[in-house]
């Protein structure tokens, strides 16, 4: 699961991208985010997913495994979440501990869905084994060069 993450490179966002940041190092639920919609254009997003069926239900995360079948995911279209960072926690000994996940200075892509009407979510995986002791689910981290393969649903499930 993926309940915060960061997004601080700003010049290297303003590079690839042409679009200015502030940088977030706590980005959470709620907030608007930077991804690359389904157009393949880069946009900003509520980082929730409301169905189209519902008023209250707010999505973060799903399972890649129940993308397919979950009536809250019918109609979604593929986005993918840009990042350079993400927080996962682990119960040790009655307390919280954050652990951040990254890869130095470089940007993380995570596959994500969205709907027209509400916001997206992250799509999530089971654990990388070396990480797994802290968290059983990732985001689904895409290298740079399969994020058209996610964005055209040639990205097998």
């Amino acid at each position: 699961m993926c309940g915060r993450f960061v997004l601080s490179l700003k010049n290297k966002i303003k590079l690839e991208y042409n679009v200015n940041i502030v940088p977030n190092y706590n980005i959470t639920p709620g907030e608007n985010v930077l991804v690359i919609d389904n157009n393949s254009e880069v946009k900003r997003m509520k980082w929730g997913l409301t169905p189209n069926w519902s008023k209250t239900l707010n999505i973060i995360n799903a399972r890649i495994e129940t993308l397919l079948d979950k009536p809250a995911f019918k109609g979604s279209l593929r986005c993918i979440f840009i990042a350079n960072g993400y927080f996962e926690w682990k119960n040790e000994n009655n307390f919280k501990q954050p652990y951040y996940h990254h890869l130095n200075d470089n940007l993380l892509y995570f596959a994500g869905i969205f709907n027209l009407n509400s916001g997206a979510c992250i799509v999530t995986v089971q654990s990388q084994e070396h990480i797994s002791h802290i968290h059983k689910r990732q985001p689904l981290i895409l290298k740079k060069e399969y994020i058209n393969d996610w964005l055209l649903d040639k990205y097998d499930l």
